[in-house]
This record gives C-alpha cells, structure tokens and sequence, in this order.
C-alpha cells in the first residue's frame, strides 16, 4: 500500500513537474532575443515587411511584454520603407493578444500553484515510504514521464507532420473566439509572425523541456539501479573485494616491515654480541697483558731477591770467613810466641797474603755481585 501511495503522488508530481517545466521553456524562448532576431532573419521577414530587424525585434519583445503583464499595451512604432508607422494598428490584433494575456497569466498562476502542489507531492511520496524514498520517487518520474511523453510525443509528431493543421487546432482548443484568424494583407502582426516561426519556437520549447526531462529519466534509472537488491550485492561484492585487495596490500606491506624490522633488529643485536665479545676479548687481552706483566714483576723481583739473597749470603760468608781468618791469626799469634823468630817472620807473609785474598774477594763480592750468578 504504502508503495502504491508514493509512487502514485510521485508520478502526479512528475506530470505536474514537466508541465512546469514545458510552460518556463516557453517564457525562456520567447524572451531570448538573439533566437527571436535569427528567425527574422533566417525567414526574411525584414526584406518582406520592410521593416528592420531591430525594430521587429522590438515589436516582438513590446508583445511578449504585454503578454506577460509588464506592459499595458502593444503600441509601438516602427520605421517601414523609411516611413514612421505604428507596428500594430489593426484593432484585431490588440483584441487576439488581450486573449492571449488572459491565457498566458491565468496558467503562469496555475504554474505557480503547481510548483507548490509538486513539493508537497514529492515531499508526502517520500516520507511515505521514507526507506526507499528514492527508489520510489524515480519509480514515479518515470511512469509520470512515460505518460507525459505519450501525449507530448502524439502532439510534437502531429506538428511535424501538418503543423498548419496542430496549430489551428490548438488556437481552436484555447481561443473562444475567431479574432487569432488574421487579415494578412491588414495585420503586420501576422507578416511578421510567421507559422514557420511558431514551428521553432515550439521545436525550441521541446529541445529546452526536453533535456532536463531526459536528464531527470536518466537519473531515475540510475537511482532505481543503484536502489536495487542486485546492485546493492554486486556493489557489496565489489568493495568486500576492493577491501580484499587493500587488505592484502596492507598485510605485505606490514610483512615486508615487520620483517625489515626483524633483520634490522637481528641486525643490532649481532653488532651489539661483536660490540660485546671484542669488549670482552679486549678485556681479556689486558688482563693477559697485565697477568704477563705481573709475572715478569714477579720473576723480576724473585730474581733480584735471588740476588740480594745470594749477595747477603757472600757477605755473610765473607765475614765468617773473615772471623775465621781472625780466629785463626789470634791462634798462629798464640801459638808462636815461643817460636823462633825467623820462622815467625816467614809465616807473617802468607797470613798476610790469605788476608788480603780474602779481602779482596771479600770486596769483589759486595761491589759486583758476580759471585752471585
């Protein structure tokens, strides 16, 4: 139900919505004077009336005024042949446009109405069903613009083929009365506004509503399949996918680092192992050098200990040796004091030889050392 509701305002909005835009074509068409001055001159208008193209185009801008209410009448002269006239003094012809006003006011207030009629439409249509609001205001544009183009297409064709025929048939259909039926060698109205012209400006109004209409269908497709159940799991698909990729990107790239961390990492710690290990080989180097250096110390020490020892115990003997020696004159000196003298004398020399050897060696010992070794 509630679809049947929405997109039924929504297809009323729609018809509503190119009438809207049929009937602003119309206003933009008619007051765009450089289209208006190419007509003149692409259907020589000026060249049979006599009159230029600057002052039919002012005559053509005097009667869109009037008909759209900023004027309060079609008087305007114009120079033809070179004489000043005034461009539409054909009672007819003031009379046909009054009527024209009428028309022309009357819808441009019913189009006013209807744009206000058309929001609230397309605002009731998608509240609604407000989930789909979109799906379901496309779903009525189109069947709004399906039947929009059904009559619009009957009448743009039938004025291809026979326009005299359409346009006496639309003149009929809105006129109640025969003052549009001109005199054309009275009114310069007619003259100058030909059925040839008419046909464009009816070929422009449909090239004018005619694209935005079939830029709205367009949209309406896109959104109904964008709005679709299939789009909507393809569409999933295609970004779980996308997410897929990326992810996998990521993951390589996070390896790649991770790994690049690792070995650079490994990296560190192997230098910091060498930093460690040459510390401690250096370290044990010096402690080697420095046990080497203890030792030779140590050897060097005992060995001048060995010397001071060894001369300690030469000068010790050399003393004892010396005593002895003493002992043993105080004993000869004892011992020969009732000897003979000659024999006394002959032994004071060796004693006195032993003597000084000992002495002497005595002497050689404390001051070289050379008996240590």
């Amino acid at each position: 139900m509630k679809k049947v509701l929405s997109v039924g305002m929504s297809t009323i909005a729609s018809i509503l919505l190119i009438l809207i835009l049929i009937f602003t074509s119309i206003g933009l068409v008619i007051n765009n004077q450089t289209f208006t001055n190419n007509e003149f001159t692409k259907l020589d208008v000026s060249n049979d009336m006599g009159i230029s193209n600057a002052d039919l185009v002012s005559a053509m801008q005097r009667l869109v005024d009037y008909m759209e209410g900023n004027a309060d009448d079609i008087d305007i002269e114009v120079t033809q042949n070179g004489e000043t006239v005034e461009m539409f003094d054909y009672p007819q012809e003031a009379e046909h446009m009054a009527d024209v006003r009428t028309i022309y006011l009357t819808i441009a207030s019913y189009r006013d109405v209807g744009v206000l009629v058309m929001l609230i439409l397309f605002l009731f249509a998608a509240v609604v069903d407000f989930r789909k609001a979109p799906q379901r205001l496309a779903q009525g544009y189109l069947s709004g613009s399906f039947v929009s183009l059904l009559v619009f297409g009957f009448l743009g064709t039938w004025a291809a083929l026979d326009f005299s025929n359409f346009w006496t048939f639309f003149h009929e259909a809105l006129f109640w009365n025969d003052l549009w039926l001109f005199d054309a060698t009275e009114s310069r109205m007619i003259n100058m506004l030909p059925e040839d012209m008419f046909a464009d400006i009816v070929g422009r109004i449909g090239i004018y509503a005619g694209s935005v209409v079939l830029f709205l269908i367009v949209l309406s497709i896109l959104a109904l399949v964008f709005s679709s159940t299939g789009y909507k799991r393809r569409h999933a698909i295609v970004l779980a996918r996308k997410k897929a990729r990326k992810d996998a990107v990521e993951a390589r790239k996070q390896a790649k680092a991770d790994l690049k961390a690792a070995a650079e990492k490994e990296k560190q710690a192997a230098e910091k192992k060498a930093r460690i290990a040459a510390a401690k080989a250096r370290a044990q180097q010096k402690a080697e050098e420095e046990r080497k250096a203890a030792e030779r110390e140590k050897l060097m020490q005992e060995k001048q200990e060995r010397k001071k020892a060894a001369a300690e115990a030469a000068a010790a003997e050399a003393r004892q040796a010396e005593r002895k020696a003493r002992q043993e004159k105080a004993a000869r000196s004892s011992g020969t004091k009732g000897r003979p003298a000659a024999k006394t004398r002959t032994a004071s020399p060796k004693t006195s030889g032993s003597t000084q050897n000992r002495k002497k060696k005595s002497n050689i010992a404390d001051d070289t050392g050379f008996f240590d070794d």
